[in-house]
């Protein structure tokens, strides 16, 4: 991994989101640190590098190593959702000093195109939940193509997919 601090440093006032799937195949966390900007510290307030995660096995391999990043903002995307993801054991071993949660920010969606797989109602709203009552916030930002939700599969078209997830009034 290598950030391009020279870029990010000089543009003042600008945010800078990156997102990565690629977190577990980073060489150890202590090596990193040569990487990063020598005025780095735990990060910097403009930056969040986000880590996705589409499925169970996929968090228990990338999380770890995530989450023992400094980094000012850890944001978890969950994309496209495959299944259903337990976040509850990282959110519980991975605390700031002041013993809030170190992921703020949790980003659910599932799958669209064509060939796209189901996501499960019922998935992101144990996730929800898990953010809910961890004080997290929470975006669920698409349904995806196929959506199970009570039982009955809907094939919901490209276009309505974001609108039919912020209906669902779980964003927070």
């Amino acid at each position: 991994m290598i950030i391009r601090h020279e870029t990010v440093v000089f543009i003042p006032g600008r945010k800078y989101r990156s997102k990565t799937t690629g977190i577990d195949r980073l060489e150890p966390v202590a090596r990193i640190a040569d990487h990063l900007p020598k005025n780095w510290g735990y990060g910097w307030e403009h930056v969040t590098i986000a880590v996705t995660c589409e499925n169970q096995a996929m968090a228990d391999k990338r999380l770890p190593v995530y989450l023992s990043l400094p980094l000012f903002h850890h944001s978890v995307m969950i994309e496209p959702m495959l299944t259903s993801v337990d976040l509850q054991p990282y959110i519980e071993e991975y605390r700031s000093s002041d013993g809030s949660p170190v992921i703020k920010l949790v980003s659910v969606g599932g799958e669209s195109g064509p060939g796209a797989r189901i996501c499960d109602y019922s998935w992101v709203e144990a996730v929800h939940a898990q953010c809910i009552e961890n004080g997290i916030s929470f975006y669920y930002h698409q349904t995806g193509a196929k959506l199970i939700k009570d039982g009955k599969l809907y094939d919901i078209p490209r276009k309505l997919q974001h609108t039919q997830a912020h209906k669902a009034g779980l964003d927070t």
